[in-house]
């Protein structure tokens, strides 16, 4: 019978076959949504909290260290660095995604609001949505209508109640996260004031956020560059969903529902191993 000391070994040695990896043909994998709540329900109350959801994203963590991809000199894959990167960035967001997926605020998740997650996959698919919904986010930022963002449309944007408005009504088209979109713009709004209210906005800040976008450096974002950060970031998602729906089963039964993986790795993450390729196929042009 499996130990708990060596569940980690079974559950890394799986994990360095499935890795990144599509299901068989024929068989589908559970949702996205589902899947997160088998895995973050890590006590099975059927609810998921915010000190569950911080557990396992550091167990994530570890697990993408224990299936690095490195080159023959020993250095890290560029596709596993930016599978990493993605992931530290959705830890950054968890506590506000999570706030923003809480629809009832009572601190919990439900499978029923987890569901939004997989929508949000869903809709990154061909014809899914999220396409268009960067359309027209691009044509309320770009009020000279030049097909360029500068950095004082986007610091305007910003700083305007009715742009924040618009904006707030064309994700609530395509993610209805409350009852109106009325009330999730006083969600967006929260948001806001929580990081330091629209002032503590300033054109230095969004100049240095468009440098993610801004591919050749021109001090501009233009379609095509949304539409390449949409490809890159768009296909690291659908990856890392792949690799969680695939593992969450296999993560849930050593765990417990996810358990307390995360304090059963006490060493550091062995370095050496590799990873398989990833092959998403997604591509999307805005």
């Amino acid at each position: 019978m499996a130990t708990r000391r060596n569940l980690p070994l079974l559950l890394l040695a799986a994990s360095a076959n499935i890795s990144y990896a599509q299901p068989p043909p024929g068989k589908q994998t559970a949702p996205l949504g589902d899947v997160l709540h088998q895995v973050l329900d890590s006590n099975k109350d059927s609810f998921v909290t915010n000190a569950e959801v911080k557990a396992q994203i550091s167990m994530l963590e570890l697990l993408f260290d224990q299936s690095a991809d490195y080159d023959d000199e020993g250095r890290e894959n560029k596709k596993y660095l930016n599978n990493k990167e993605m992931l530290q960035s959705v830890k950054a967001v968890a506590p506000t995604l999570f706030e923003l997926l809480d629809s009832n605020g009572d601190a919990k998740l439900t499978k029923k609001e987890l569901e939004y997650m997989t929508k949000f996959e869903k809709s990154l698919k061909k014809n899914g949505g999220f396409r268009d919904f960067l359309r027209d986010v691009f044509f309320v930022l770009d009020t000279n209508s030049d097909d360029l963002l500068s950095a004082d449309e986007l610091y305007a944007a910003s700083q305007s109640e009715k742009a924040i408005t618009e904006l707030t009504v064309l994700f609530h088209k395509l993610f209805p996260l409350r009852a109106t979109a009325a009330d999730l713009e006083k969600f967006v709004k929260k948001t806001i004031d929580s990081l330091g209210g629209a002032e503590s906005i300033d054109k230095e800040s969004v100049e240095k956020g468009m440098k993610w976008i801004d591919d050749d450096g021109d001090g501009f974002i233009s379609r095509k560059e949304v539409g390449h950060a949409y490809n890159v970031y768009g296909r690291q998602f659908m990856e890392i969903s792949s690799t969680v729906k695939t593992m969450g089963p296999l993560m849930a039964m050593f765990g417990g529902g996810g358990g307390d993986l995360g304090a059963m790795f006490g060493n550091p993450p062995n370095k050496g191993g590799g990873a398989r390729k990833a092959g998403s196929g997604f591509k999307m042009d805005l």
